[in-house]
C-alpha cells in the first residue's frame, strides 16, 4: 500500500515524518518514507490554493496512490471547536472565487458561470472519501487565499459560508483528487479560532502536537485496514 500526505508546510508534518524510516527525497518536494510496511510519500506543496494545485497534480501523474490525506492545521469559525482538537474535514468548498458587487460576493455558482454539481461538485461542495475508520469530529470547511484576520471580512464569511473551519489548501487536494479517483481525506487540528487577528491566542504547538498524534494513529488504522 503507498499513502501520500500533502501538507503546506514541512512544520505540520516535521513531527510525523519523525516516525518513518526514511528511503528517498526523488525531488524537493516529495520525500519518501516506510511505516509497518507501507510506503508513504510525503509532498510539501506551500501555502495556498495555486501551489497546492500544482504539486499535487504533478506528484499524482506520476504515481497512483491508494490514499491521499491532506494534513495541516486550520482556523475555527466557531466556539465549539476547542484549540487542539483533530476535526475531519468532509466537505470544502472555494470562499475566495466568484465576483464582488457592490454589497455582496457570489460564488461562480451563484452567478451561473458554472454548475453546481459539475463534477466533481456536490451543489458547489467538494467531498471527501467515506471512512470509518477516523474517530473524530466531522467539519465543514472553506479553502481561501487569504488567513482571515479583519473584522469585516470574518463576519462576511461567517455569514455567507455554513463551516466550521477555514484552512488555505483543503479543496484544492479534494478537487485533484476527485479527479484523478484517489481516495482523499483531510485531518486538521485547529491552532486559533478565525477572529481579528491576535498571535498570543493561538497555539500552534499544541494543534502541531495533536495533529500529528492523531495522524500517526490514522496511518495505523489504514495500513491494518488494507492488509
Amino acid at each position: 500500500m503507498e499513502i501520500l500526505i500533502v501538507s503546506a508546510t514541512w512544520l505540520e508534518v516535521e513531527l510525523l515524518a519523525d516516525e518513518f524510516e526514511f528511503i528517498d527525497e526523488s525531488i524537493h518536494l516529495l520525500k519518501k518514507y516506510r511505516f509497518n510496511g507501507t510506503q508513504i510519500d510525503i509532498l510539501i506543496t506551500g501555502i495556498g490554493t495555486t501551489f497546492t494545485a500544482f504539486h499535487l497534480t504533478n506528484a499524482l501523474r506520476d504515481k497512483r496512490y491508494n490514499f491521499v490525506i491532506n494534513v495541516g492545521i486550520a482556523g475555527s469559525l466557531t466556539d465549539e471547536l476547542n484549540i487542539g482538537e483533530v476535526v475531519s474535514v468532509v466537505s470544502d468548498e472555494f470562499a475566495d472565487l466568484g465576483i464582488e458587487k457592490e454589497n455582496e460576493f457570489l460564488t461562480l455558482f451563484e452567478t451561473g458561470f458554472m454548475d453546481e454539481n459539475e463534477f466533481p461538485f456536490e451543489q458547489g461542495i467538494l467531498k471527501a472519501s467515506e471512512n470509518g475508520l477516523f474517530d473524530l469530529k466531522k467539519v465543514r470547511g472553506i479553502t481561501t487565499n487569504i488567513s482571515h484576520g479583519r473584522a469585516a471580512s470574518i463576519a462576511e464569511i461567517k455569514s455567507k459560508f455554513s463551516a466550521q473551519v477555514e484552512s488555505m489548501e483543503g479543496a484544492v487536494v479534494l478537487y485533484v483528487c476527485n479527479w484523478f479517483g484517489i481516495p482523499c481525506f483531510q485531518i486538521r487540528a485547529i491552532s486559533n479560532f478565525v477572529e481579528p487577528r491576535d498571535s498570543a491566542k493561538w497555539n500552534i504547538p499544541l494543534a502541531l502536537e495533536k495533529l500529528n498524534e492523531t495522524v500517526f494513529d490514522v496511518l495505523k488504522k489504514l495500513a491494518v485496514e488494507v492488509h
